[in-house]
């Protein structure tokens, strides 16, 4: 039976990360090497009773039955169907302590104002009572979440949403039961998952959930006093005025907010400055985004500890930087520097993240229109719907619908006629 490529990708990159080699890996999970090959390149679909004894080997957490488990989910919300807000998560007890089904209506209530009572809710509470909310308990939930960002390079977003859902619940039940000491390091991860959210949220279209969980890392960051994330929350905010408005003036306020935060460490500073830059380039202010620019980089190349988990973080700072300088040419209308910096990095970009390698082709389709060369326009366009669409990647699509305006003057080409056909259906989808 044929298996997920994606999830054996992902399945790969753990065992390599461990530098676990295939016959390791297949001695201690008692299988053949063959067998984990042929998961791990999507020839042969991962049995459960494997996905448990590999969860032991690289101990994620409960990520690799967590991502097992959400393919049927994943079919529903991939093919176009809105999906109930009253749907049931089942929330992975740690410790073996199984699977207790909630309803999410109830756990984002509580989340979001503080309604508990629900028989749902109480029952996840009471499974909750024998794990202890202690530093054991935290770190395993943050190795969890390295794992899920690393997944999300490269799954679309309905294959994690209902997994880090479910591990937010966990985290809410154990914060209400640390003691004194533990309690912010409790909220802090709760707000870095929930930034997590927010952002595959967006990725996946969802506006709504997107804003739902930026603020719920906001408030659980004000808590633990983290200002470097409540600073970031406000780079989200400007991303999503980006990714689905493409309203750069609002993009810039919300950056500035961040920007002008009393104690935002400079990493923080400089992703806001970032965002200023895209802004001001949508707006079509070149001199105020090339300034916006050069403060990019004058506070990027400062040393800050505090931060430094947020933000991008799958591409090396050089090529982060050329992206981001692009980026902004592109969005002023300008080609020939963009595709020089960009055709060269797709290689290592598709290693490092096949997210950020779409986000980048569909930056290149509108390159190459900007430079009057449609036909080559035309393929970057064509590969970056199709990866967009297996991604589920709205900033690709976001990217690729800002390209239109200029590869109508070539509408009667069969090749560009093609793309603004698929590009249109697109957002009718949408």
């Amino acid at each position: 039976m044929p298996g997920d490529a994606a999830l054996g990708t992902v399945l790969r990159d753990l065992r390599r990360a461990r530098k676990l080699t295939l016959a390791a890996v297949a001695r201690r999970a008692g299988c053949a090497e063959s067998q984990l090959s042929y998961v791990e390149s999507g020839r042969r679909r991962l049995h459960p009773w494997l996905a448990e004894r590999l969860e032991s080997i690289y101990d994620t957490g409960g990520v690799v039955k967590s991502l097992l488990t959400s393919g049927d989910a994943a079919s529903c919300t991939s093919s176009g169907v809105r999906v109930s807000d009253d749907y049931v998560l089942h929330v992975q007890v740690p410790g073996g302590g199984g699977s207790v089904p909630i309803s999410r209506r109830d756990l984002l209530a509580s989340l979001g104002i503080g309604l508990l009572a629900s028989p749902t809710l109480a029952r996840l509470e009471q499974a909750l009572g024998d794990v202890r909310a202690d530093r054991d308990s935290l770190a395993v939930l943050t190795e969890a979440l390295d794992q899920y960002q690393a997944a999300a390079r490269i799954l679309p977003p309905s294959r994690l949403l209902d997994a880090l859902t479910s591990q937010v619940a966990v985290l809410d039940g154990l914060r209400r039961r640390a003691d004194s000491t533990l309690r912010r390091g409790y909220l802090a991860l709760q707000a870095r998952y929930a930034e997590s959210l927010s952002w595959l949220s967006e990725e996946a279209g969802r506006a709504e959930d997107a804003l739902f969980w930026t603020d719920r890392a906001t408030q659980w960051a004000q808590s633990s006093g983290w200002t470097a994330m409540t600073a970031y929350t406000f780079v989200r905010r400007s991303m999503m005025a980006v990714s689905f408005a493409g309203d750069g003036r609002r993009a810039v306020d919300h950056a500035t907010a961040a920007f002008e935060m009393p104690g935002a460490p400079a990493r923080i500073r400089g992703l806001a400055a970032k965002q200023m830059a895209f802004g001001h380039a949508l707006a079509w202010e070149p001199d105020a985004s090339a300034r916006a620019l050069d403060q990019t980089m004058a506070l990027l190349a400062k040393p800050s500890e505090d931060g430094r988990e947020l933000g991008q973080r799958s591409v090396v700072s050089d090529d982060l930087y050329a992206i981001f300088r692009t980026t902004c040419d592109i969005y002023l209308g300008k080609g020939e520097s963009a595709i020089t910096v960009l055709e060269p990095r797709l290689a290592t970009l598709s290693n490092a993240s096949a997210r950020t390698a779409t986000i980048t082709r569909a930056k290149l389709a509108r390159a190459y229109a900007n430079v009057g060369q449609p036909y080559e326009a035309a393929r970057y366009a064509w590969q970056a719907i199709d990866e967009a669409a297996t991604l589920q990647s709205l900033s690709a699509r976001s990217e690729l619908h800002r390209a239109v305006p200029v590869l109508r003057q070539w509408h009667k080409r069969g090749e560009v006629a093609d793309v603004l056909h698929r590009l249109r259906g697109d957002a009718t989808t949408a």
